[in-house]
């Protein structure tokens, strides 16, 4: 971006950008069944379930979480490298910033809003029934309505689209990149490093490597920058800040 075009708002993806992994297999890893999580995101990636069926799916994998384990937990999830200084860094500059994400709630993304001082988090909303997990309450934030979500907060913040930035690892983020005036692909390989860890033959992870190559070059061709990085902080250079 040329210093003219310093923008007004920045949108983070929370999974692989604001977190350095995520948000639902680290709670899954802590109460015993990672596998199971990752096992639906190589499906997704495969191209054998769709964003609807994993949703699904994973709901009735966290159903009857207790709310206070829960906020634990999301006490001890590991934040990106330099993700705080770039928080603070925007905001001294009058920037606006925030989340909007597909794969992390908004209770868990309310939690992340207290403790970075975002402005903004947009999550898909979660029922709690005496404390505990039992359901999502709609609308389910996709990979279609992300950009819609984001047109609204941009008008709310009398902000126009071609002064918003918007940060992604992953395809759910194109609807954001197709609308914003500049795209970040923040290629930090959390996907990669997570999936590595399921257990299966070298022909299936073979396959499964294959998706993810043709998953990445896709989203290049949709971003206006990559940066191959796990520190948060490299996107300044790009903005200028």
């Amino acid at each position: 971006m040329s210093g003219k075009n310093v923008p007004k708002l920045v949108v983070l993806d929370c999974d692989g950008v604001l977190i350095d992994g995520y948000v639902s297999i680290f709670i899954a890893d802590k109460l015993g069944f990672g596998s199971k999580v990752r096992k639906i995101y190589a499906e997704v990636i495969n191209g054998k379930k769709n964003f609807d069926e994993a949703v699904s799916e994973l709901l009735n994998i966290f159903l009857g979480l207790e709310e206070r384990v829960t906020r634990e937990l999301m006490l001890q999830i590991p934040i990106m490298k330099g993700a705080s200084e770039t928080i603070k860094l925007l905001k001294d500059s009058g920037i606006i910033i925030g989340v909007i994400s597909t794969g992390a709630s908004q209770y868990f993304l309310d939690i992340l809003k207290e403790l970075l001082k975002l402005d903004f988090c947009v999550g898909t909303g979660v029922l709690i029934k005496d404390g505990k997990f039992v359901g999502i309450r709609p609308p389910i934030i996709d990979m279609e309505n992300k950009g819609r979500i984001l047109s609204k907060i941009a008008f709310n913040y009398g902000i126009p689209l071609s002064q918003c930035v918007a940060v992604g690892d992953d395809a759910s983020n194109i609807s954001l990149f197709k609308l914003v005036g500049y795209s970040i692909f923040f290629n930090s390989g959390c996907l990669e490093r997570e999936l590595n860890k399921l257990k299966m033959n070298f022909i299936n992870k073979l396959r499964l490597k294959i998706k993810l190559n043709l998953h990445k070059k896709y989203i290049k061709k949709c971003a206006n920058v990559t940066i191959n990085s796990r520190n948060l902080l490299d996107i300044l250079n790009v903005l200028r800040i």
